[in-house]
């Protein structure tokens, strides 16, 4: 009972990790293992035992662990560290303490790098639209019925003519930090 109830927490812990029939009866859990640590993920064996039971496989816990152990040591560098920062992606705490130190410092430099990408993407998309919106209005004041709505109009465009000032500005700023930090 202690085995069935640990199996269905680790599934529940472990997110989605269906498996074919075939998959299932190959038996190869060393290399499952091998597979899920480096890919850093947590723990799948709970979902496994659950996909496999419906074709009557147990999976092999002890050939499973040994073999994720083997791919979270190649997952764990700090090399890999900074790429899955770089490349965005989020961290489950599967490194082993001694190995965890150096994988999260080089995680966290990726991981600033790839968020101020994402910044400097964020700004030149903003000043784009705001160039768009400038020449939507410049349009809009051209056929203004009066001169209290080119007033108006002329008010707005003032407006995104500053907001896009500044974030020109911020963009100068962050690619300079970009250039600074190098890869």
């Amino acid at each position: 009972m202690k085995r069935i109830v640990l199996l269905a927490s680790l599934a529940l812990l472990g997110g989605c990790a269906a498996m074919s029939e075939a998959e299932c009866r190959s038996g190869d859990w060393y290399g499952v293992g091998e597979r899920d640590g480096r890919e850093g993920r947590s723990s799948q064996l709970g979902a496994y035992a659950e996909a496999c039971q419906k074709v009557a496989v147990m999976p092999d816990a002890g050939e499973y662990s040994r073999g994720r152990e083997r791919g979270l040591r190649a997952y764990c560098t700090p090399e890999n560290g900074y790429h899955e920062g770089r490349n965005g992606q989020s961290y489950g705490g599967v490194c082993a303490p001694e190995l965890q130190a150096a994988f999260l410092r080089e995680y966290e430099r990726g991981r600033e790098r790839y968020e101020l990408r994402r910044d400097i993407d964020a700004l030149e998309n903003d000043i784009a639209n705001w160039g768009r919106e400038l020449d939507r209005l410049a349009d809009q004041i051209a056929k203004a019925p009066n001169e209290d709505e080119r007033n108006k109009l002329r008010r707005m465009r003032e407006s995104r003519e500053r907001d896009r000032r500044d974030a020109r500005i911020r963009l100068m700023m962050l690619q300079t930090r970009w250039s600074v930090m190098g890869d």
